[in-house]
């Protein structure tokens, strides 16, 4: 840069930032000539050959592209005018000329028949397949496919799943049509869809194709109604009776009837004559005549949560021929919605202030004090409150019964309690209890030509009354509950000592000596009342100078002695009830031997130690159990026996 030029730049940067400079005053730009202009460069310079020679190529292919760009629009201008005349031709071909050209779109399946029919009734249906194609179709099969409860016209205990066969070729332009029979079953206004599946084959191809139609029938009657009849809301624990009806709308009988019930969890049967198979009960109905009708009834209990909602599902229809106890054609099915709710009123029995609600053990000739409580749930008030309480059993004493406040009718068993006894009755107002009493005495009514087995009380409870519903509606409400009270058998042990009486004859002096070898028979006995019992087992023991002979009568009972403790077990097993007196008895014998020593003299010593018997009631569940005082030298239960036999005396005064 010259130096002029130079002084002038630093003379205007003081000029710029200076605080004190003066006021610039505009400047004229200059402006540019043309041959200023042109002498202007457009590039950088090139400072050497080999730039020269990349600007040269850069230009040479510029124009390369630039020529090549307008031949390849060309180009796809002259294919896409090719391509349209091409296809304008062949479609004029295909017009003009035809080709065998195969489409479902061109395959029509129509069906001639009813659209509404009565369960049962034969039906026929005309099956037409309309070839527009401008090919034969060949192997045409068709297949009908019937709903659920479809059976053969020619033979009805045949289910009818589906119709197949062989339809002729059909040529171009031709029908195929082909006549099915069915007899339909179903329920009252429900629609049973029919498939129709027409498959085909076309010459020179391997190829298989396939049409479909649908075909929809409407049930309009059916030949046999099922009708359920039950409660739709109960209390969990509680037991309801289910009442199926069956009625026959044919003119003819319906034969071969099958009622299956499928029922849901939580649900028992408590009906002995209904036989389950897991949760499915099956009743074999047989024929019903024309008009003819039958009522299937059973009880059963559902337990669950308050507002659980149960399905139980029941179906009508022929037996299988070839399963048994299964349901080849199913005629009508129906259901049973139930719901657990919370009781509208408790009510509870208290035996002896036991509040469990299981079985209670009693005791004959024990009077039991019974309390009846009851407590509303409902946010509403109960009126005309009512309970009734009814006692039944083999051990119920109806003389024994004593209510308080209630009226006992003996005549029936029942004592009631209602607004006219007991005034708190008259309105029970929500979340309020109560309670009334009265006490009963279980008895033992055996008699030596009646013997009573497994003896028990049940208390059967019913409480009532009315309250307005949500629509402002009196309704009556019913809650119940059962208790019942059960007798344990009274098993019995009893031991005695003898010396003459049999299996065997006992040797040694009486009274005993001291010194010398008496020896005695032992006999257990065990008894056993009103029940069943199981595992009963008697132990005791021996003192150490009284030694076991060994002999056992009768030589198959169950009964060891250990000589390492003197301990003696009896194993007697199950007693059956009532074996007082006769052979059922249960009873062991064995002989002992005993030597006195001289510190015995002037004693009766023990010779068995006290015995003990335990058993477990299969009626009660209850364990059972007895006891015996021990034995001594005194068989006073022996014939042979007098009056100091029993004391130990000196051999040597004898």
């Amino acid at each position: 840069m010259p130096p002029e030029d130079k002084s002038k730049i630093e003379e205007l940067k003081k000029t710029l930032y200076s605080r004190n400079a003066p006021e610039i005053r505009a400047r004229k730009r200059l402006q540019f000539s043309k041959e200023d202009i042109a002498d202007i460069k457009t590039d950088w310079e090139h400072p050497n050959e080999e730039n020269g020679i990349e600007e040269e190529k850069e230009i040479s292919l510029n124009n390369k592209y630039k020529d090549n760009s307008m031949s390849f629009l060309t180009k796809i201008l002259i294919g896409s005018i090719l391509f349209f005349v091409v296809a304008i031709g062949m479609g004029a071909y295909i017009v003009l000329n035809g080709v065998n050209v195969i489409s479902a779109n061109n395959i029509d399946i129509s069906v001639s028949g009813p659209v509404t029919i009565a369960a049962g009734d034969p039906i026929s249906l005309n099956i037409q397949v309309n070839n527009k194609n401008n090919i034969k179709l060949e192997t045409v099969d068709l297949d009908v496919e019937f709903p659920a409860g479809t059976v053969d016209p020619s033979d009805t205990s045949k289910e009818m799943k589906e119709f197949r066969e062989l339809m002729n070729d059909i040529a171009p332009g031709g029908i195929g049509q082909k006549t099915v029979n069915a007899m339909i079953y179903g329920e009252e206004n429900t629609r049973k869809e029919i498939l129709i599946n027409v498959t085909y084959n076309v010459k020179g191809s391997n190829a298989i194709f396939k049409k479909q139609k649908s075909y929809d029938i409407l049930i309009s009657s059916s030949p046999i109604s099922l009708s359920i009849s039950s409660y739709k809301e109960i209390v969990s624990g509680q037991e309801f009776t289910f009442d199926v009806k069956l009625s026959s709308n044919s003119n003819e009988a319906i034969r071969n009837l099958l009622l299956k019930a499928s029922f849901p969890f939580g649900f028992t049967v408590t009906s002995p004559d209904v036989i389950l198979m897991g949760n499915i009960a099956i009743w074999r109905i047989g024929d019903i005549p024309s008009k003819g009708e039958k009522v299937i009834s059973f009880k059963g209990k559902l337990e669950g949560q308050d507002d659980e909602t149960r399905i139980f599902n029941f179906t009508l229809g022929a037996e299988s021929v070839r399963i048994a106890n299964t349901i080849g054609t199913e005629y009508v099915s129906a259901i049973q919605e139930v719901s657990i709710k919370k009781p509208f009123i408790t009510a509870s029995i208290i035996l002896d202030e036991d509040t469990s609600g299981s079985e209670y053990l009693g005791i004959f000739n024990t009077p039991i004090r019974t309390r009846v409580s009851w407590f509303n749930n409902l946010p509403t008030a109960i009126a005309d409150g009512e309970i009734r309480l009814k006692l039944s059993g083999n051990a119920f004493d109806k003389v024994s019964v004593s209510p308080e406040q209630g009226l006992y009718r003996s005549v029936d068993n029942e004592i009631v309690w209602n607004r006219i006894t007991t005034p708190e009755l008259a309105s029970i107002g929500p979340g309020e209890t109560g309670n009334v009493y009265f006490s009963f005495t279980p008895r033992d009514f055996s008699t030596p030509s009646r013997l009573i087995t497994n003896p028990s009380i049940a208390l059967t409870l019913n409480i009532s009354g009315k309250r307005v519903s949500e629509s402002n509606v009196p309704e009556n409400i019913v809650s119940s509950s059962n208790r019942s009270v059960i007798i344990s058998s009274n098993i019995s042990l009893s031991s005695i000592l003898t010396r003459s009486a049999p299996p065997w004859s006992n040797t040694g002096p009486v009274p005993p000596q001291a010194e010398k070898n008496t020896t005695y028979t032992v006999t257990w006995t065990v008894d056993n009342t009103s029940s069943t019992v199981q595992g009963a087992e008697v132990r005791s023991s021996l003192p150490a100078y009284v030694r076991w002979t060994g002999l056992i009568s009768p030589t198959n009972e169950d009964i060891k002695y250990s000589s390492n403790d003197g301990q003696i077990v009896w194993k007697v097993g199950n007693v059956d009830t009532y074996t007082s007196p006769s052979s059922r008895r249960k009873q062991v014998s064995f002989q002992i031997s005993f030597e006195p020593s001289v510190a015995d003299i002037g004693k009766s010593p023990i010779l068995v130690n006290e015995s003990a018997l335990i058993a477990k009631d299969q009626f009660t569940n209850k364990a059972l159990s007895d006891r015996t005082d021990s034995l001594t030298t005194s068989f006073i239960n022996d014939s042979s026996f007098r009056s100091g036999d029993d004391i130990v005396v000196n051999s040597i005064n004898n």
